[in-house]
């Protein structure tokens, strides 16, 4: 009985189905194709006047994968590391300086303890302050564009038209008006739209080294009556040359080595800051004291599972107190019941470089810390520990990384140092980007916090 209209509607159904689709079909934005660089800023001294530094390549998100920044089309010098890239300077999303590269150097590295030597990119440039930054005039567009009409769009004859000679091996043939032949080219490799790039300096900036004068095709300088007139004769001068760089190359791992994140972009996007401002005056105080909390059994586990002696805090311990016994020692004691009070608490363990940040890595997200902390031991040492918590809406701590070593053990378990949090594929998540130094060597690597457990998505290769 309920057949015909069940028929009806999928007649009707077929019959929309059927129907030209213009009506319903609507705009649907591609998503974006993302190209973001991650490196790591190294220097000494002041940062707005770095006496020597160095950009080190850490990922590239590219394709819609991670990569290997350092090793990625590097020949002839890696893609992240071409002259004219331009490095935004962040701490926690926010901007602190830009750095613009001039060049790259392949440095190889070797160590008396190890015969294989190691091989790394970097890159050098000079630091501009926002200030500096901001005086960079922008590029604008000095004159129309040609513009070429195509087979089914009529001429203008009131207009001036353009007729420029291309090779032949790349040209297609179009029509201005009927009857007149025009060629176009098709674009070169470096003028394709989709092809990857990185932020480019803007090339009315004062410092960048200007460019040699174009000259037309078939021309020939003529010979000059006078050596001293050439030129491009070399000369020399004392002292650095005005408009070059004055920072030097940093080598090794000096003591007093700065780091920041260096992010460069395809896009220019808004700013996206992940520090966390504390709650209240006292909220900092109460989380370190509960990270603290957390540190001292991880640190006595592994001090006395690799067996080194232990340095005690200084400051008294406030475990409990348990009264004397008023028999005398010959008098043998009266069988009680009563249970026999537990041996006090070991001594804290001593703490020192204790560092401590807060983060939100997403909109929303739980309150994320980050702490580091020292713990000096008599037999070398010290003994780092690092750990990253997540305050939970029930109020207590989880733990959703944890590591720990020591100085004289770095090559079995590096000491994770971190350098600072880092949205790597512009996906409005920050991850964790740490630093594993060994003994002789070091790599990068950036954890996301996903689950309770923090995982690591990417790790570069060994340097020095």
């Amino acid at each position: 009985m309920h057949s015909r209209p069940i028929l009806c509607a999928l007649i009707s159904t077929s019959a929309l189905l059927c129907s030209p689709l213009r009506a319903q079909t609507h705009k649907v934005e591609a998503p974006e194709n993302v190209t973001r660089a991650i490196s790591v800023y190294e220097w000494t001294g002041d940062l707005t006047k770095p006496t020597a530094s160095r950009l080190i390549p850490v990922s590239l998100f590219i394709n819609g994968k991670f990569e290997d920044a350092g090793i990625y089309l590097a020949h002839p010098v890696p893609f992240v590391l071409q002259t004219g890239n331009v490095y935004s300077i962040e701490r926690a999303g926010e901007n602190i300086g830009t750095l613009n590269l001039d060049y790259a150097r392949n440095i190889t590295t070797r160590h008396s303890v190890d015969d294989d030597p190691l091989t790394a990119w970097y890159g050098y440039g000079r630091f501009l302050t926002p200030a500096e930054e901001a005086k960079v005039t922008s590029l604008h567009t000095s004159k129309p564009l040609a513009v070429v009409a195509s087979i089914d769009e009529p001429a203008d004859d009131s207009k001036p038209q353009f007729i420029r000679r291309q090779p032949s091996t790349s040209t297609t043939t179009t029509t201005t008006k009927p009857g007149t032949p025009t060629t176009a080219s098709t674009p070169a490799p470096d003028d394709d739209p989709d092809r990857p790039t990185l932020r480019h300096r803007d090339p009315d900036d004062p410092n960048t080294k200007p460019n040699k004068k174009e000259r037309p095709a078939g021309y020939v300088t003529p010979p000059n009556t006078s050596l001293n007139d050439d030129p491009n004769r070399p000369a020399l001068r004392r002292g650095v040359p005005t408009g070059t760089l004055t920072t030097a190359q940093l080598t090794g791992m000096p003591p007093n080595l700065h780091q920041s994140v260096a992010v460069s972009d395809a896009a220019n996007h808004d700013p996206h800051i992940f520090t966390r401002e504390w709650a209240t005056t006292s909220e900092r105080a109460q989380t370190l004291n509960e990270l603290e909390a957390l540190a001292q059994p991880r640190l006595a586990k592994y001090i006395a599972t690799n067996k080194l002696t232990p340095t005690t805090a200084t400051k008294p311990t406030t475990g409990p107190t348990f009264a004397t016994s008023h028999q005398s020692p010959a008098t043998p004691p009266a069988r009680s019941r009563t249970r026999q009070p537990a041996a006090p608490p070991p001594p804290p363990l001593a703490l020192a470089n204790e560092e401590l940040s807060g983060y939100t890595l997403t909109y929303g997200g739980l309150p994320t810390f980050i702490y580091t902390v020292e713990s000096p031991v008599a037999d070398g040492g010290p003994v780092y520990l690092t750990l990253v918590a997540q305050r939970l809406p029930s109020g207590e701590l989880q733990v959703a990384l944890a590591s720990v070593t020591d100085a004289t053990h770095l090559n079995r378990t590096p000491w994770l140092r971190p350098i600072d949090v880092v949205d790597p594929d512009w996906s409005h998540r920050a991850s964790l980007l740490f630093e594993l130094r060994a003994q002789t060597s070091r790599q990068f690597a950036l954890y996301r916090l996903t689950t309770p457990e923090a995982e690591q998505t990417f790790i570069t290769g060994i340097i020095e």
